[in-house]
């Protein structure tokens, strides 16, 4: 399987502006970033839905990332930030793509990124995953 943007040539920084756009551009209240040992490892924001502030959180995780690039002989250790800069503008595209969605009435914004929705400290996905994925009781 070809691995999007392995060859991305773009820099961190646009990309992160094109992110913050493209979700300002939908109603976005806030937009936060998440770093860890100084490098951008997630996105927060804050959408109201249906008169709700509601927070989400996408993870970028450049580990995994870089993992799979080696694994596929794609990755370059001489590219400054190769895997951080491919992970990021895949969740670039893909928000870019699910917002085009919602633009179309293909889905609902709530249906996209329903996993992302922050419960607490963490996601309503990592709250199923440990869980059996089962609903959180909502207490």
């Amino acid at each position: 399987m070809a691995i999007k943007n392995a060859y991305t040539k773009q820099s961190l920084e646009d990309m992160i502006r094109e992110i913050q756009k493209t979700l300002i551009s939908h109603n976005a209240k806030k937009i936060m970033f998440d770093y860890d040992n100084g490098k951008l490892s997630g996105l927060a924001f804050c959408l109201e839905l249906n008169g709700r502030m509601c927070n989400f959180k996408l993870p970028a995780k450049i580990q995994e990332c870089e993992a799979i690039l080696k694994k596929q002989g794609l990755y370059n250790p001489s590219k400054v930030d190769h895997a951080l800069r491919v992970a990021w503008a895949n969740i670039r595209d893909w928000i870019a793509s699910q917002m085009a969605m919602i633009d179309l009435n293909q889905v609902k914004i709530e249906e996209v990124f329903l996993p992302y929705l922050l419960m607490g400290e963490k996601t309503l996905f990592e709250m199923m995953e440990v869980n059996s994925f089962a609903l959180p009781s909502g207490e």
